[in-house]
């Protein structure tokens, strides 16, 4: 037997947002946090950081 809340709880789904709708992020409150957010990227993909490869793509 289906009570009336399952089906009322079922027709408020919250869907996720699309990133068009997402709200511009805060400024940084600090310099140093701008210095962080703009090497992120650069410091991710770092060597360094890099998952280490098989010897099959090192001689590849």
């Amino acid at each position: 037997m289906m009570s009336s809340w399952s089906t009322a709880m079922t027709e408020n789904i919250k869907l996720p947002r699309k990133l068009s709708e997402e709200q511009q992020a805060p400024p940084p409150r600090r310099p140093s946090h701008a210095n962080v957010i703009e090497n992120l990227d650069r410091w991710a993909n770092s060597p360094g950081l890099q998952p280490p490869k098989s010897a099959d793509e090192k001689s590849a």
